[in-house]
């Protein structure tokens, strides 16, 4: 899955780091004594650096990922447009309030999963409360344009993060380009687009909300770089800080636009008649966020970004299967093209990686 072993001179590196970037933010690292055996464990094997068992529980978690993110991609469809229920913010605010309410339960109740660091409100509000923004802006949009778009044509529409992220990576000069990159990052583009061009049932509406979902996931990205390099936060802890700063803005979104048409409505009682479902929705959204971390943090965030393209394939023939989505023949040869130059992309920036760079 392209897991790169590092020496013991990186980890200390990485440590010193650490701790000078949580003493400039004004977080500190209690002490933990006497946590649960349970616990320790579970940080035991998140923390294994290198050798067979590493590879194997990256493997079960980026699985686990796909597996549990296509099927909450798939019931949130169902919630939004099957039961009339079309309000991606409050939708996606009820999955980041679980989120952090599990993950602050988990932390700080239960002792189930460790939190060393204390983030100060200056912290908190200057540096976690604008990525929870493009998080929001995220979630929103990616909720959203299912009222708009076929399952198959959004799925190809993702091919299209990349060239964004690799932009604003540029920009950043946190990425350094190569004529290989570029190509790749040109071919994509314009597999995109011929997927868009042979889409039959294309939405203006639904294109720009595409559009928007690409550009916020990419800056979100990026912030979540410049915030977390070489900070060592566990899954859990880290949903509890972005989880809350997400939903502040999905809740505040969701009261001005949202809110008064749910009332207005009665669609209140429609979530109450499926009480079960949106609850599962919610819940979901934890568990997948927390996969989410644990995979970058066992793997890395390009290993992700590769898992999200075999997902999206797969999405694809899932809702030809049972939506009975049409794809033409134009959009499966833009969408191949797209594949294949991520894939180029992806194994030039591994050699990136192995490099050390």
């Amino acid at each position: 899955m392209g897991l790169q072993s590092r020496s013991p001179d990186d980890h200390h590196h990485d440590d010193v780091e650490a701790g000078k970037l949580l003493q400039r933010q004004g977080a500190q690292a209690p002490s933990r004594a006497g946590r649960p055996s349970l616990v320790a464990a579970v940080s035991r094997a998140l923390s294994v650096r290198s050798g067979t068992a590493r590879v194997v529980l990256a493997a079960a978690t980026a699985v686990a990922w796909m597996f549990f993110s296509s099927f909450l991609i798939m019931i949130n469809k169902h919630i939004l447009k099957d039961l009339n229920f079309p309000y991606p913010m409050t939708v996606s605010s009820m999955g980041m309030f679980a989120s952090g309410l599990l993950s602050w339960l988990a932390c700080r109740v239960f002792d189930f999963a460790e939190a060393r660091a204390q983030v100060s409100p200056v912290f908190f509000l200057s540096n976690i409360l604008p990525v929870g923004l493009f998080m929001a802006m995220t979630l929103w949009s990616g909720n959203a344009v299912y009222l708009y778009l076929t399952v198959s044509f959004i799925q190809m529409l993702k091919a299209f993060t990349p060239v964004i992220t690799m932009l604003a990576l540029f920009a950043a000069r946190l990425e350094t380009p190569n004529g290989t990159m570029i190509g790749s990052v040109l071919v994509i583009a314009a597999g995109t687009a011929l997927s868009a061009y042979g889409e039959v049932a294309f939405d203006n509406v639904g294109a720009v909300i595409m559009f928007i979902s690409a550009v916020s996931e990419s800056l979100r990205l990026v912030m979540t770089q410049y915030l977390l390099v070489g900070c060592k936060m566990g899954p859990i802890e880290g949903l509890m800080y972005l989880g809350p700063a997400c939903f502040v803005w999905l809740a505040l979104g969701a009261a001005l636009v949202e809110w008064p048409a749910i009332a207005a409505t009665g669609a209140l009682a429609l979530a109450a008649r499926h009480w079960v479902l949106f609850l599962v929705a919610a819940c979901m959204g934890f568990l997948i966020n927390v996969l989410a971390f644990a995979t970058i943090k066992l793997a890395s965030s390009l290993t992700l970004k590769v898992l999200g393209t075999v997902k999206n394939a797969l999405l694809i023939v899932a809702a030809m299967a049972m939506y009975r989505e049409v794809v033409t023949g134009l959009q499966a040869a833009g969408y191949l093209m797209s594949t294949a130059a991520f894939a180029v992309f992806t194994y030039v920036k591994f050699k990136q990686v192995a490099a050390g760079g």
